[in-house]
């Protein structure tokens, strides 16, 4: 996100803030809350969480900081949690691909027993693009020309094991088609690699699609549940025939144990924001939707979660 962009989100989370703090939470924290977030600082899911942060802090009476651990060292931090004071002053964002991590990493950590589950926010679009007119018909002629020509093929993701990397070995698992894969450090890296013609696909999270926008790619497909507002015609993997929704999302947890009149202040305080013009407009702006989970439907799904997580594991072969 711009610097413009970034300050025109962070104004608006100033006066989201402002009409939170009307109503006061029951509970309140005895000091300033920590809020873990696995990402550096600057992106996508740093900024939504700084927005929530904020509201939250209205809403309970005491500051909410974020402390970002990028990488590894986020998922040992939320694993962290297992053994912190159940009082509402740890919390962590906790993103559905922390348990592949974790589980690659044998940490023996179990989202749904070492932590509580608070809320359910939002998840992120992803798609796959390719070079402007490499594929006249799309997905369909990605699919064609991998089948004709095998392993000569190749598409691009951000590292080993990502959530890209992973969706895409899926998809050409079913198709039964043999096409490399090239890890990258970020997305970024892997768009100027496409624009160069060294990969012929990409797969990522949504800000790919600043190529589409440059007009250097075109989308395939998106793995949001419908077409995304700023690209109506390009179609959905449902739309493709598979059945299959990739948005990463993500909630906010707290250590195991936290007792429910902290565990419903915390998580009223973050529906209240959800709730704002603001902080809907913003997923909007960074192409996230909503989703929303209580508790107890969010513990499921972690729990649901790890069991596909292990499944895919075991069924791609894959290695720290």
């Amino acid at each position: 996100m711009s610097g413009i962009a970034r300050r025109a989100v962070m104004a608006g989370a100033l006066a989201l803030s402002a009409t939170v703090a009307r109503a006061r939470a029951a509970w309140a924290p005895a000091g300033p809350v920590t809020l873990i977030v696995p990402f550096a600082a600057g992106g996508t899911n740093d900024d939504v969480v700084r927005v929530l942060a904020l509201g939250m802090s209205a809403r309970l009476g005491q500051a909410v900081t974020i402390h970002n651990k990028p990488s590894a060292a986020g998922v040992r931090a939320i694993a962290g949690l297992a053994s912190a004071r159940p009082d509402g002053r740890l919390l962590a964002q906790l993103p559905v691909q922390v348990i592949r991590s974790a589980l690659l990493g044998n940490l023996g950590f179990d989202a749904s027993r070492d932590t509580t589950p608070i809320i359910g926010v939002a998840g992120s679009a992803y798609g796959s693009i390719a070079k402007t007119g490499r594929f006249p018909n799309g997905w369909r002629s990605f699919i064609q020309e991998a089948r004709e020509k095998p392993g000569t093929l190749s598409y691009g993701s951000s590292g080993m094991n990502s959530t890209a990397h992973l969706t895409m070995a899926r998809l050409l698992l079913r198709e039964q088609v043999d096409v490399a894969h090239v890890p990258f450090r970020g997305a970024m890296h892997g768009a100027r690699a496409l624009a160069d013609g060294d990969i012929d696909v990409l797969a990522g999270p949504v800000r790919i699609g600043e190529a589409v926008t440059a007009g250097e790619a075109v989308w395939l497909n998106v793995w949001s549940a419908q077409r995304l507002r700023r690209w109506p015609e390009v179609p959905t993997l449902r739309d493709l025939g598979y059945r299959l929704v990739v948005t990463t999302p993500f909630g906010i947890v707290g250590p195991p144990g936290l007792p429910d009149e902290i565990t419903t202040a915390i998580r009223e305080a973050i529906l209240a924001t959800m709730h704002t013009e603001n902080f809907r407009s913003l997923l909007e702006r960074l192409d996230m939707t909503e989703d929303y989970r209580d508790g107890a439907a969010f513990g499921a799904f972690l729990a649901e979660s790890t069991r596909m997580e292990e499944m895919l594991i075991g069924r791609l072969g894959l290695q720290p």
